[in-house]
């Protein structure tokens, strides 16, 4: 007697059409994944943002001092940043004027990714966007003891991301928070 013996497994035509339903499967997603990836660098950046400023604050309350938080082009001392936006900040004991900032730095970050613009709102634009936390924790301009309540805006210039705007708010008092 001859048995018959049944083959599973798929053949040729049916792994190509697989595949063609699968490639095309992924063309339509392509844009969702690049929205994703937008919107976890916004966050990002928010967030690591928001956790230096509450770094700023503790260190100051810490060392019974004055702490900066500001915009940086080196990574060393306070500056004004450029019309495009802030290209890296810092956190470190405030000197006798912006730029102569005293003792080592505390923590500093440098922007690389291009596409992510961080400006300052009007207030923190008009203090020279500097955050100068006292010893109690709270918010005050630089040259005086002025109380200081505003915003840091993180955003993608991609109008296809919903929401492309993050801020980061601060109040005098020292409270912060994120808000899309």
């Amino acid at each position: 007697m001859i048995g018959i013996h049944k083959h599973s497994g798929i053949t040729l035509i049916e792994l190509l059409v697989a595949m063609m339903v699968l490639l095309i499967g992924l063309m339509l997603a392509s844009p969702n994944f690049s929205i994703i990836g937008s919107s976890t660098r916004l966050q990002t950046q928010s967030s690591g943002i928001q956790s230096a400023l509450t770094f700023a604050r503790s260190e100051a309350i810490r060392m019974n001092g004055n702490i900066l938080f500001c915009h940086s082009q080196d990574g060393l001392v306070c500056s004004t940043p450029p019309a495009a936006g802030w290209v890296g900040w810092l956190v470190r004991a405030a000197g006798t004027t912006i730029g102569a900032e005293t003792g080592p730095v505390l923590r500093a970050h440098q922007f690389n990714d291009s596409r992510v613009k961080i400006t300052s709102s009007s207030a923190l634009a008009s203090a020279q966007h500097v955050l100068r936390f006292n010893s109690q924790g709270l918010i005050r301009q630089f040259g005086n003891n002025t109380p200081l309540s505003d915003s840091i805006r993180i955003c993608i210039a991609d109008t296809s991301l919903n929401p492309n705007l993050y801020l980061v708010h601060f109040n005098s008092g020292g409270r912060l928070r994120q808000e899309m």
